[in-house]
């Protein structure tokens, strides 16, 4: 079971830390169409699990657990913002904050 997580893991992470950043941020996707912004997501995601696998093999000397999933997971979580940005810039998407109305 411990063998399948590392190849399951950054997938379904990033599923979720997506939709909590756009969804939940005061960020708003800008320019390009349906198409390109749904290209963004998934070059994003396809760069989020090559830094968690990147992330993974260099904390795993730390532990199984330990380094190579909890450190990992921590870690490319934080970077998400980063990762999302590159992606969708990428096709010609901008990822700007909404201004906040008062």
């Amino acid at each position: 079971m411990l063998d399948l997580l590392p190849k399951i893991l950054p997938i379904m992470l990033y599923w979720t830390l997506i939709a909590t950043y756009i969804g939940g941020w005061s960020v708003d996707l800008k320019g390009g169409s349906g198409l390109t912004q749904v290209l963004g997501l998934i070059l994003s995601g396809i760069l989020f699990v090559v830094v968690w696998r990147l992330l993974h093999a260099a904390f795993l000397p730390a532990g199984e657990v330990l380094g190579g999933i909890a450190i990992t997971s921590f870690v490319t979580a934080a970077l998400t913002p980063a990762i999302a940005w590159l992606g969708f810039k990428m096709v010609g998407v901008s990822v700007k904050p909404v201004a906040a109305h008062h």
